[in-house]
C-alpha cells in the first residue's frame, strides 16, 4: 500500500510540474518564432523586423571579434558598415540557425538557448563561402513577450574559410577578423574586415 501511495504521489507531483505537463509549450513555440523572425530579418537586413524580438531594456550582443553592443542602433551601424561601408568586402549573408535542444527555463521569465548556425557569405568579388558558427542566448519575458536579452557568437579562428576569403579579397590587409553570426534562437550576423592602420 505504501508503495502504491508513493507512486501515486510521484506521478501527481511530476504531472503537475510545467516541465512535464506541457504548460511551457507556448513559451517554446514563442522562442522558435524568435529564431525564425531574427534569421529572416538579418538575411534581409530588415532591422525594423528585428527590433521587436530584442530587449529594449537589457540588450547585450557580443560578436566573435569581441565587440559588445548594448543597443540596436549601434548594432545596426555595425551591420551596415560590414556590408555597405567603404572597406566592406561582403555583399550579403544568409543564416540558418539550429538549436541544439529545446530552451532551458531557469525561471518563470528567463530561458537559455544555444546552437549552431550554417552561414553563407557572399563577397563583393563573387566568391561564396560557408561557415558554421556557434551561438548562446539568454531570453527574457518583458511585458508578456519573449525577447533576446543577451547573445554571444563564436567561430573557429583556426579553420575559418570566411576569414581566409576576406583576407584574400582585402589583399591580405585585414588586421583582425570580425566574423559575426546571429540566430534568434537565434539569433547570426556577418563578417567585418578591418584594415591595419598606419
Amino acid at each position: 500500500m505504501r508503495q502504491l501511495l508513493a507512486l501515486a504521489l510521484f506521478v501527481f507531483i511530476f504531472s503537475a510540474s510545467p516541465a512535464f505537463s506541457g504548460e511551457r509549450d507556448a513559451d517554446h513555440e514563442a522562442l522558435r518564432g524568435i529564431m525564425k523572425t531574427s534569421s529572416e530579418a538579418l538575411n534581409n537586413g530588415d532591422f525594423d523586423k528585428l527590433a521587436p524580438v530584442l530587449s529594449s531594456k537589457n540588450l547585450t550582443v557580443v560578436t566573435v571579434d569581441n565587440q559588445k553592443f548594448k543597443n540596436l542602433a549601434d548594432f545596426k551601424a555595425y551591420w551596415e558598415k560590414t556590408f555597405t561601408g567603404p572597406t566592406a568586402v561582403l555583399k550579403s549573408v544568409k543564416v540558418e540557425p539550429t538549436a541544439d535542444a529545446a530552451s532551458e527555463f531557469i525561471g518563470e521569465n528567463v530561458g537559455l538557448a544555444d546552437g549552431t548556425s550554417k552561414e553563407t557569405y557572399t563577397f563583393r568579388d563573387g566568391d561564396v563561402r560557408d561557415m558554421t558558427t556557434r551561438w548562446t542566448a539568454v531570453l527574457e519575458k518583458e511585458e508578456g513577450n519573449w525577447k533576446i536579452s543577451q547573445i554571444h557568437f563564436s567561430a573557429n579562428i583556426l579553420d575559418n574559410p570566411v576569414l581566409s576569403a576576406a583576407q584574400r579579397a582585402a589583399g591580405g590587409n585585414i588586421f583582425l577578423p570580425a566574423g559575426i553570426g546571429f540566430a534568434l534562437g537565434a539569433l547570426i550576423i556577418g563578417l567585418l574586415g578591418r584594415k591595419k592602420t598606419a
